[in-house]
C-alpha cells in the first residue's frame, strides 16, 4: 500500500465507512462504536508511523553494493625524517616510537666507527637538570622503529634518546624525546617475576603475578635494569 500521510482535515470529510475502510488498508481493528475523533487520531498517527518506515527503507533498500573508494597510496613505512616520541601508556609502561632519514642510515653505514644504534632511558629528578640521575640502553637495529619500554617505579621525569654507538668516539644522540612527567603508579607492575611481593587476596586474584611473568618474558630487556 502506498502510505502518505493523512491530515485530520482531510479525515473529517469522510463518512464513519470510508474511516473504518482505511482502517482496514493499514490493518487497524477498530472496536464497535469507536468515537469518529479517536479513529481519525488513530490513522492520523498510522499514517506518519508508515512514511516514517518508507523513508527508511528508501534510504537502505538497494541492490546495489556500496561504491568502495580504491585506496590509490599506503602510508610510508617512514616519512624520511629523523625523530622520536615517546607516548606513557600508563605509569608503568612508556611507547616509544621513531624514524630515521635516508641519509642518515647512509651516514652510519659508512662509518667504519659505526657500532650499532640504542634507545638511551634516562630518569631526571627535576626539569632544569643537566644530568640525569640513572640511564641505561636498549639495544636496537636500523630497521627497527618502535619499542615499549617498562618504567622504573618512583621515578619524576622520563627521556628517551635515540643514539648512535661508536667505537673510539663519543655517541651521537640522532634524536631526544622531551622529558616527559611520569605519573605515580603501583611498584608492582615493575616487580620481577619469583620477587616476594605481598599481594592482597583481591590483587592475587586478578592474576598479577601471570602478568608480570608474561611482561618479563616479553620485555626483559627493561626489567634487567630495575
Amino acid at each position: 500500500m502506498e502510505s502518505k500521510i493523512l491530515t485530520r482535515s482531510y479525515l473529517e470529510t469522510l463518512s464513519t465507512q470510508e474511516l473504518l475502510a482505511i482502517a482496514d488498508d493499514y490493518g487497524i481493528d477498530i472496536p464497535e462504536n469507536l468515537n469518529r475523533s479517536f479513529i481519525i487520531t488513530e490513522l492520523i498517527e498510522v499514517s506518519l508511523e508508515f512514511a516514517d518506515e518508507q523513508k527508511e527503507e528508501d534510504i537502505t533498500a538497494s541492490d546495489e553494493n556500496a561504491p568502495v573508494h580504491a585506496r590509490e597510496e599506503e602510508l610510508p613505512e617512514s616519512y624520511n625524517e629523523t625523530m622520536i616520541c615517546a607516548v606513557l601508556r600508563n605509569p608503568a609502561w612508556a611507547y616509544v616510537y621513531w624514524d630515521i632519514k635516508n641519509a642518515d642510515i647512509q651516514r652510519l653505514n659508512s662509518d667504519s666507527a659505526f657500532k650499532g644504534l640504542c634507545l638511551r632511558v634516562s630518569y631526571w629528578e627535576k626539569e632544569e637538570d643537566e644530568k640525569p640521575l640513572e640511564s641505561f640502553d636498549i639495544q636496537i637495529s636500523l630497521t627497527d622503529r618502535q619499542q615499549y619500554i617498562l618504567i622504573s617505579p618512583e621515578k619524576n621525569l622520563l627521556r628517551v634518546d635515540l643514539a648512535a654507538l661508536y667505537s673510539g668516539k663519543d655517541d651521537e644522540n640522532l634524536a631526544v624525546t622531551p622529558k616527559i612527567q611520569i605519573p605515580k603508579g603501583s611498584p608492582l607492575l615493575t616487580s620481577l617475576p619469583g620477587r616476594e611481593v605481598d599481594l592482597s587476596p583481591a590483587v592475587e586474584a586478578s592474576s598479577m603475578r601471570n602478568l608480570l611473568t608474561e611482561h618479563f618474558e616479553k620485555h626483559r630487556e627493561s626489567f634487567s635494569q630495575i
